[in-house]
């Protein structure tokens, strides 16, 4: 009857604790699966995990940064850095991954929104997974965090839903700030 709390920590390629979790709660999903991310440049073997989960018709919901919510946006005007083509690279890679699950995205059993709240930067991290898990993380679920990075999180496992009330209202919340792509 209680909520169980697991500590975790993940660093490198191999042995990574964090990285074998995330991949467990999305092979885990069977309803629904929330990830949030400020950047969406997934390593490949989260996104066939989700192309997976796609294809056995869990509901996918990505929530991400807008480009212009991104830390490395650099906005018309302000003196032009190569860190500042980074949102763009992290558009299109998003753009692409909507063009390959067009039919999904269109029967709504894939979620793509894009956060952005005037000039506030967009940074969370996590997943949900149905009802009764979520992990809280400082990974950003990209290439160089699943490879190279030191990265920390917090698993939450809720088999009662003691938490499914603020886990929703925190999710109504961020899906108040952005938009779902239709195409």
């Amino acid at each position: 009857g209680e909520v169980g709390i697991t500590p975790l920590l993940g660093f490198g390629r191999s042995d990574n604790r964090l990285n074998s979790v995330i991949m467990q709660m999305i092979q885990r999903a069977q309803r629904h699966l929330v990830l949030l991310t400020p950047y969406f440049n997934l390593p490949g073997q989260i996104r066939r995990a989700v192309d997976e989960k796609i294809q056995q018709r869990c509901q996918v919901t990505f929530i991400v940064g807008d480009k212009m919510a991104n830390d490395f946006y650099i906005p018309p005007g302000e003196r032009f850095s190569t860190i500042g083509a980074l949102p763009y690279l992290y558009e299109n890679n998003l753009r692409r991954f909507c063009k390959i699950h067009q039919s999904s995205v269109s029967r709504g059993l894939l979620n793509l929104h894009l956060w952005r709240d005037e000039n506030h930067t967009f940074h969370l991290k996590g997943l949900l997974v149905d009802d009764d898990y979520a992990l809280l993380t400082g990974s950003n679920l990209n290439p160089r965090a699943w490879r190279l990075d030191l990265e920390n999180g917090i698993l939450l496992h809720d088999p009662q839903g003691r938490l499914s009330a603020q886990h929703q209202l925190e999710l109504s919340g961020f899906l108040s700030h952005s938009r779902r792509l239709a195409h």
